[in-house]
């Protein structure tokens, strides 16, 4: 049988206090320190690694996803209650089992949303010039074209010099009339060009996953323990991070399961990528 999320009154309103199942996943959510906010307190976003505009709306999502079964998690609970090795791990560190099975599921399903279905806005003026003008220190040694089309024609440029002079000329009028030419505009033909689709890769999903997942134990640094003679287990979070990959099946490779250095690779790798991907399902920012 699984483990439900128990709703706690009769407007399906979720506890987020010190008993409740979903308080590891509030740890992340709410992250540490002031919060920005408007004037009128209408918009709140907390400092956390977790980019969302509305809490209690993305825990009681979290909730009826998670009840009705459709976080595409092939691991199940009861999977995870019987693997003796990795719930002496948990215990270990003194951490309760099922609100650490509902952290899991909340980072898996909240990435997953971000990674296989999530959307970007539309590219302002500043960013579309300044993908333009980032491409400069490239062209002395690629080989590159440049094609323009419109409904009366296209034009084919492959010239490296003329091309180069095209983005000088473009980088100079960019700084001297930034700040008179609307740079923060979207131009767009109609709302629907406003949302984008985006995709991330297997290894992005891996490591943002894995992120979530440490960043909750950076901020509850009294989840330690230290291991006794004789046992069988470790109490390396990282390690058990690197597990939780494997079992969630996030990546099938074995390597996952032996110890945490194959993770530490995939974080170094991405240490400075940063996602501006939206969730389609929690109410991000």
């Amino acid at each position: 049988m699984e483990l439900p999320i128990r709703y706690l009154n009769e407007k399906g309103q979720l506890d987020d206090g010190e008993s409740s199942q979903l308080r590891y996943v509030y740890d992340i959510m709410y992250g540490e320190g002031e919060p920005y906010h408007n004037a009128d307190w209408s918009v709140v976003i907390y400092p956390s690694e977790v980019k969302l505009v509305d809490i209690p709306t993305a825990a009681e999502i979290f909730a009826e996803r998670y009840n009705n079964d459709e976080i595409p998690c092939r691991y199940k609970y009861t999977d995870y209650i019987k693997n003796k090795r990795l719930q002496s791990t948990i215990k270990g560190l003194g951490l309760d089992s099922d609100a650490f099975w509902l952290l899991v599921m909340f980072c898996y399903d909240y990435t997953c949303s971000i990674a296989y279905d999530g959307f970007v806005f539309a590219p302002t003026r500043k960013e579309n010039i300044e993908s333009l003008i980032k491409l400069l220190p490239d062209m002395k040694d690629s080989k590159v074209k440049l094609n323009l089309r419109t409904s009366k024609g296209k034009v084919e440029i492959k010239s490296n010099k003329t091309i180069l002079f095209i983005l000088e000329w473009i980088k100079r009028g960019y700084e001297q009339d930034k700040d008179s030419i609307g740079i923060n505009a979207i131009d767009i033909n109609d709302s629907s060009e406003l949302f984008q689709e985006e995709k991330e890769s297997s290894p992005i999903l891996i490591w943002h996953f894995a992120s979530l997942l440490r960043y909750f134990f950076k901020l509850n640094p009294q989840f330690k323990g230290r291991t006794k003679k004789g046992t069988d287990y470790s109490l390396n979070k990282l390690a058990l991070i690197s597990k939780m990959i494997y079992y969630t099946k996030l990546s099938i490779n074995e390597s996952f399961l032996t110890d945490d250095e194959f993770l530490r690779g995939y974080l170094q790798r991405y240490k400075k990528k940063e996602l501006k991907i939206q969730s389609n399902v929690y109410p991000t920012c």
